[in-house]
């Protein structure tokens, strides 16, 4: 067996952790750590690291449900508080009428409810998915209103396209009248729009590297 230099076998260390050299090279190597400690400590120490590379890491299955579950609540709490806004405020909308304090009450609790939704959901890409569409969908039904009142702009049409958010703001017409109510409803959903787009592309973001 031909005696090989250490610098030469340090070098070849990764070729040979590959299986990637040839027999009689292999053959030289293994001759050459059983004489060398310090280059088959050093063969020791680079074999551990890239298994350790390699490992997968196990799933944590109760903690994947715990997310899957608060995720499932969190959706269902959404929609139960678009419906039950859109119950308790649709009539008096309709109608166009001046709200009352339940409808204010119930306006109020929305806006909370959204934006402590839109907090917690930045985490979970479900909830901020979701609350990603209602702030879009709430935008543009704001702004569709803001301007029909700005341009005296009425009909069927441009009511259906506003319904989305002078429902659930519709508690706001107990002390001021639909201009500003859209006003108020456009700047917040922009708010929660900017928000959860900024989660959005963060989670998405942290995701890509993970998944790299």
């Amino acid at each position: 067996m031909k005696k090989i230099e250490c610098y030469i076998v340090q070098d070849l260390l990764p070729l040979y952790i590959d299986h990637a050299c040839s027999k009689q090279t292999t053959e030289d190597i293994e001759g050459h750590l059983q004489s060398c400690e310090s280059c088959k400590k050093l063969y020791e120490e680079m074999s551990s690291d890239i298994c350790s590379a390699l490992q997968t890491p196990e799933f944590d299955s109760r903690k994947i449900f715990r997310h899957a579950k608060k995720s499932v609540l969190a959706i269902i709490l959404a929609l139960a508080a678009v419906i039950s806004c859109f119950v308790i405020n649709a009539g008096g909308a309709w109608m166009g009428g001046r709200a009352d304090i339940s409808n204010l009450i119930v306006t109020i609790l929305y806006v909370i409810f959204w934006s402590v939704f839109s907090v917690r959901s930045r985490g979970y890409v479900p909830l901020i998915k979701v609350s990603f569409a209602i702030s879009c969908i709430t935008f543009v039904s704001a702004a569709a209103g803001l301007i029909a009142r700005a341009l005296h702009i009425g009909g069927f049409i441009t009511g259906i396209l506003s319904v989305f958010s002078s429902i659930p703001f519709y508690g706001l017409r107990f002390f001021m009248d639909w201009t500003g109510l859209y006003v108020i409803a456009t700047a917040l959903s922009l708010a929660w729009l900017i928000y959860t787009w900024h989660s959005k592309r963060k989670l998405e973001h942290t995701t890509d590297l993970k998944g790299d």
